[in-house]
């Protein structure tokens, strides 16, 4: 009767612990996989959206006008730019737009004025 008890205890015991053994080796390796590897391959995926989007958008433009990005200011303007740190100003309320806007969409959560 013992040595019955102790093979069904043998046999269990080996069940759990190679059922344990899969268990932590599934949850390294998708640790492993979603910690390094996805973010990865999501980063180069919109990556190349972005590139794609882009030359298509230059594409369309051609030599019809410019995409600079950014606006040239000379002379007198340009001095009052940089004197009036203009574009920090607007870094600075752009920011402070786009804060309230995500803030109010958080529930529960009271804007002043």
């Amino acid at each position: 009767m013992q040595v019955l008890l102790t093979f069904l205890g043998s046999v269990l015991g080996k069940i759990f612990t190679d059922g344990v053994i899969k268990w932590i080796a599934v949850k390294t390796l998708s640790v492993f996989l979603f910690t390094t590897v996805v973010p990865i391959i999501l980063n180069n995926f919109l990556y190349d959206i972005i590139e794609i989007v882009l030359n298509f958008a230059t594409s369309q433009i051609g030599s019809s006008g410019s995409l600079n990005g950014a606006m040239s200011f000379d002379g007198l303007l340009g001095w009052f730019v940089t004197v009036f740190r203009v574009p920090e100003c607007l870094s600075v309320l752009i920011s402070a737009l786009v804060l309230r806007v995500i803030l109010s969409m958080i529930p529960f959560v009271r804007l002043a004025g």
